[in-house]
């Protein structure tokens, strides 16, 4: 059974080998494979040209006989019949140069049959330019030139007959200058190529002579070379107990360079690599294989060495040279610590290489940089913060008189509509003065259980969403939200104006229209995550706001957290202070921040916020003024007069009876004079005591006395101190009258 099947699926290649011995058989004219490779040339290419002309002849004759043209048919089935006879003579007689030179006489008659029977209106001339290429094959290129000019010159005389007798038909003589330039162009062309073959085949004669020569030679000293073969298998075989102890060394140390985690690059003198270990392999796998390219190519995309090379310093120096330097751009290797090591040579003391030992040192690098960002902003952070609180005071007037002069005016007043306006404005410098205290890292005040879907939500419907698609009208923004995001704790303000801050920016980077997409998930990093900056292992609720814009460059990318680094115009699209709020923000929550960004692609910022998994507190309800109404006595204490005053009139408008000193020390003085049930105390008064202070001094004289601590800040440790002693709740300048008048009210009553 086994062997029936054996026979079936070798049938078909039994059935293929018969088919292929036949077709050699033919077009061979029964030559066998090993006879002359010029005598095979020439049957092989008699039998070719008679087959394909007899197929072309028989169809060309059908032809014309449709097209009434029996002469032309009449001829076709002559010339048929004797490639018919030719092809048989061939194999019968295995003479190709007496069939070749009666082939090419028919053909050439044809062929001039073909230019007298034919003419400018019937194309069948044009076989007669194949001429040549036959003639120079079959017959070489003295008879082939011969025969080819034999015809063209009868071609030429028909032409030259052409009009002058009615057999003859009339060429045009343009048509017989391109024919004829034509017809010497192939000519040439089959000399040169039967020139060449000539050539090629007896210097193929010479050397096939010379290889027989050599085979006898070969075959003479055949004996001597296996005895010599003998004597040195002895030697090959102790090479190969050499060799293996070798292989075994060498394995030993490729082994322990292998298991370094340092980088290793041996150089040539010419800086051509030599040897590469696992380490750089890894690193530069883009740029593989790197053995026998330079350097500075593979490792640094340069055409030259870099500047200051330290392996051309060794090889001049003959010393250990160090140097940092940047990776290959794009690799996760950004930053190097190269040392070089000369390789001397111990018997001429010459300098044969270099020895790299390279180490990554971009987490490294990338610390130093967040450092020296982190002091920078630290800097700028307390200039704003002095500022802040200088603009502060200022503006408390601006915005809170307004409120005091807006409760008397009635609603007709002409008066009413500049004075909203200086509150509008007011509030809006306020804003920005709250933009400075956030970089400062004073500006997010007590945190609080927060929805982070709902905080986007209602930036999305909020008046500031709807101005920026405004300003922006081809921009849509889309949002893709996990339903079951984690909770943050955070400031809803602050969280509302850094997702304001983002989106108002993509919507800058793409000018004419694009999409903002603002997608939020809850991720859990199992390890620490190398971004932007460095975001440790632990539970996150991430916010990523990513557009189609016109991206970032590298060089500005590590700089668009700086206070008023902008590329918009200052003061009509953006104060410059936009993303350092962002930065401040995250900073203050204990976020981190991943920006990715290609130019002309588009950008992606990913806000990483610590989750809770406390729930949100439910939202305040608006107080009606009658709930804050009183007439206890309350001191305000406070080193700008503009604030004392702004206070004073604001709960005399409540019906307190308001007393005001200027310092710590004059509170303290007062207090001991006289009582007050409440307190409100600036903590931050220069010079002089502050408010902890001022308040530790007097509870020694007044103890359990009722206060609340105002500030231009944000809640500090010292804010939490006065609190820890028996001070209240706390509350941020400017004042306004529901904010002071709750919190006095709700301590007064506590």
């Amino acid at each position: 059974m086994e062997n029936l099947f054996a026979a079936q699926m070798n049938k078909p290649d039994h059935t293929m080998a018969k088919i292929k011995a036949l077709l050699w058989d033919v077009i061979a004219s029964g030559l066998s494979a090993d006879d002359d490779i010029d005598r095979l040339r020439k049957h092989f290419l008699l039998n070719a040209i008679m087959l394909v002309g007899m197929l072309f002849l028989f169809i060309l004759a059908v032809l014309a006989i449709f097209q009434d043209d029996y002469v032309l048919s009449i001829v076709d089935l002559v010339i048929f019949l004797s490639l018919a006879y030719l092809l048989h003579l061939l194999r019968k007689t295995k003479n190709h140069q007496g069939v070749g030179l009666v082939g090419t006489v028919i053909t050439g008659i044809f062929y001039l049959f073909l230019v007298v029977h034919g003419g400018p209106q019937k194309p069948t001339y044009l076989w007669s330019l194949t001429y040549p290429l036959i003639a120079y094959y079959l017959l070489g290129k003295r008879t082939g030139t011969i025969m080819a000019m034999a015809l063209l010159s009868l071609a030429c005389l028909c032409f030259a007959l052409g009009g002058r007798a009615d057999f003859f038909p009339l060429y045009d003589i343009n048509l017989i200058i391109r024919f004829t330039a034509v017809y010497l162009t192939i000519v040439l062309m089959a000399l040169i190529m039967e020139i060449v073959r000539e050539r090629v085949q007896n210097r193929l004669k010479a050397s096939k002579s010379d290889l027989e020569d050599v085979f006898l030679t070969v075959q003479e000293n055949s004996e001597e070379l296996a005895r010599t073969n003998r004597q040195l298998q002895t030697e090959i075989d102790e090479r190969k107990r050499v060799e293996h102890a070798l292989r075994q060394s060498e394995n030993f140390l490729d082994n322990i360079i292998e298991s370094i985690q340092d980088g290793i690059s041996v150089l040539d003198p010419d800086l051509t690599i030599r040897y590469t270990n696992r380490v750089m392999r890894e690193w530069y796998q883009q740029n593989q294989p790197l053995v026998g390219k330079k350097c500075h190519e593979c490792y640094h995309h340069q055409s030259a060495p870099c500047p200051d090379c330290p392996s051309l310093r060794c090889l001049q120096s003959g010393k250990t040279e160090r140097s940092t330097v940047p990776g290959l751009p794009g690799s996760p290797v950004e930053w190097i610590e190269l040392y070089s090591f000369p390789i001397v040579d111990k018997g001429t003391g010459a300098i044969t290489g270099v020895v790299e030992f390279v180490r990554d040192i971009t987490s490294q690098r990338r610390l130093e940089e967040q450092l020296a960002h982190a002091q920078k902003m630290e800097a700028v952070g307390t200039l704003a913060g002095g500022v802040a609180h200088d603009l502060n005071n200022i503006l408390s007037g601006i915005v809170s008189y307004p409120e005091l002069l807006l409760m008397d005016l009635p609603a007709d007043s002409p008066l009413r509509e500049p004075i909203e306006t200086i509150q509008t404005s007011g509030q809006k410098a306020a804003t920005i003065v709250q933009d400075l205290l956030t970089l400062a890292r004073r500006g997010v005040s007590i945190k609080e259980v927060v929805d982070l879907n709902a905080i986007v939500t209602a930036f999305l419907n909020a008046p500031e969403c709807a101005k920026i698609k405004e300003f922006h009208p081809g921009i849509r923004l889309e949002t893709d939200f996990q339903p079951d995001l984690l909770n943050i704790a955070g400031s809803p303000f602050h969280l509302s104006k850094t997702i304001m801050n983002l989106i108002s920016n993509a919507a800058e980077a793409m000018p004419a229209a694009g999409v903002v997409t603002l997608t939020t998930r809850s991720v859990y990093l199992d390890r620490p995550l190398s971004a932007y900056e460095m975001i440790p292992q632990g539970e996150y609720a991430v916010l990523e706001v990513s557009d189609a814009g016109a991206g970032i460059s590298p060089e500005d990318l590590h700089r668009i957290f700086e206070p008023f680094y902008t590329k918009k115009t200052m003061g009509r699209s953006g104060t410059g202070l936009g993303m350092a709020v962002v930065w401040g923000t995250m900073k203050d929550l204990g976020g981190y921040i991943d920006v990715r960004s290609t130019p002309g692609r588009g950008t992606q910022f990913r806000l990483y916020f610590p989750v809770t998994r406390k729930a949100p507190a439910q939202p305040q309800v608006s107080v009606s003024i009658e709930n804050y109404l009183g007439n206890e006595k309350v001191l305000v204490v406070d080193d700008v007069k503009e604030q004392r005053d702004i206070a004073s009139a604001m709960l005399a408008k409540l019906g307190y009876t308001v007393s005001t000193v200027p310092s710590g020390e004059a509170a303290v003085e007062y207090m001991a004079a006289n009582q007050a049930d409440l307190l409100i105390l600036d903590m931050v008064m220069d010079p002089g005591i502050d408010g902890l202070e001022a308040y530790r001094e007097i509870l020694k004289t007044a103890p359990g006395q009722k206060a609340i601590i105002a500030s231009g800040f944000s809640e500090t440790d010292r804010v939490k101190e006065a609190q820890h002693l028996g001070a209240g709740s706390y509350i941020r300048k400017p004042y306004t009258l529901e904010k002071i008048g709750l919190a006095v009210r709700t301590e007064l009553d506590r």
